[in-house]
């Protein structure tokens, strides 16, 4: 089998495309089939030769994996995030576009210390990411993958799943972040103003973005399982779908709502959340203003434990940004 073939296999086997006839079962099968083939093992080998070919076996699944990674995180990102594959030698530059009339001046990019966002004056229609080495843990070895403990598509989706919570991570702390980089004026936060409903505060922060785009409703799920569609105490009988569904409206007044995932800091205890939940963001979404930069290859390398247990881990050069200044609306849900 050439390496075109066994590259299109792997290709499937992360991703399946499974059909009446090609289940997710049957593409796993035939992209492990085709590498223990083309490494000359078979489930009947010993530990050694599996490991011995484990990183070229994982060389091919990285490459697979940067064809793919990019445009299945602009399809979970797409309706508010721009995401770019760069090379390893080229500068992490976007092109700005659909800036308007009062095109952003300021943007909010990652700053050299972790955790701080600094303000960033576009003097032109660019917009350059800072990018670091991120890392997703795996825990799933060639072994596993040859044995059928785990598959392609289970190892595919904890590194798309790792690499989506990274960027939920870094856009929500710039949006939330950026006051103290960005000077929004009295009416860009809405904290602690009394007598303000959080349907009030949502209207007139739509109202305002509609000047810059077509406006996106982001939260969590606590904040907007608040949001309802009223008319003349009547709520309309697709929203009472959604709530069943989903736990929330899905439009608010003709304004697309999109829920945030939160994440457990730690999930022994189950006690702590990652990113705080009291806020909803109100953004345009027309010119897509967070940016994400993957540059250069993915990396599954082996990180072995001072117990002798083995901890695969994917690394990537990443940067997220956020292209934004005077346009977009942050609702305190939570009111002094």
């Amino acid at each position: 089998m050439d390496r075109k073939d066994l590259f299109t296999l792997i290709k499937n086997g992360l991703e399946p495309e499974v059909s009446a006839d090609f289940s997710a079962a049957d593409a796993n099968s035939a992209a492990v089939n085709a590498i223990c083939e083309h490494f000359g093992i078979n489930m009947d080998s010993n530990i050694r030769d599996i490991r011995a070919i484990a990183p070229a076996a994982f060389a091919l699944i990285e490459e697979a994996v940067d064809e793919i990674l990019p445009k299945r995180l602009e399809n979970v990102l797409g309706a508010f995030a721009e995401v770019k594959q760069f090379a390893r030698d080229a500068e992490v530059v976007f092109k700005l576009s659909k800036l308007g009339k009062a095109r952003a001046r300021l943007s909010i990019v990652k700053g050299a210390r972790g955790g701080i966002y600094r303000a960033a004056r576009l003097d032109s229609a660019s917009f350059q990411v800072p990018v670091e080495v991120y890392t997703v843990a795996v825990y799933v070895t060639l072994e596993d993958i040859i044995l059928g403990t785990y598959t392609l598509g289970e190892l595919w989706a904890n590194i798309l799943e790792g690499f989506e919570e990274i960027v939920y991570k870094q856009t929500v702390k710039a949006l939330t972040d950026s006051n103290a980089a960005v000077s929004h004026g009295d009416n860009k936060k809405y904290v602690g103003v009394s007598g303000l409903t959080l349907p009030q505060a949502l209207d007139d922060a739509v109202a305002r973005v509609k000047q810059y785009g077509t406006p996106i409703i982001m939260g969590f799920s606590s904040q907007l399982s608040q949001l309802q569609n009223a008319f003349a105490n009547d709520i309309p009988k697709e929203d009472l779908s959604d709530v069943r569904n989903i736990g929330h409206i899905t439009l608010y007044k003709g304004t697309r709502v999109v829920e945030i995932p939160n994440y457990l800091e730690d999930e022994s205890t189950n006690s702590k959340w990652v990113l705080d939940d009291q806020y909803i963001y109100v953004i345009p979404v027309d010119a897509k203003p967070v940016k994400v930069a993957l540059k250069g290859e993915l990396t599954i390398v082996e990180n072995k434990q001072p117990t002798g247990s083995e901890k695969w881990e994917a690394h990537k050069l990443m940067g997220v940004g956020v292209a934004m200044n005077n346009n977009y609306f942050v609702i305190d849900c939570v009111q002094d």
